[in-house]
């Protein structure tokens, strides 16, 4: 499971689930305050 965490403020974070690594990437694309992470 690919992983899109951003980071708005410390009290604001929020986490996106994708099944491919394309998904989360197109995702991770919108944001300049997010990372990307895979997780089993």
């Amino acid at each position: 499971m690919w992983v899109v965490t951003v980071f708005n403020h410390i009290n604001d974070i929020r986490m996106f689930e994708y099944t491919t690594k394309n998904e989360a990437a197109t995702q991770l694309a919108k944001y300049t305050n997010a990372v990307l992470s895979y997780t089993k």
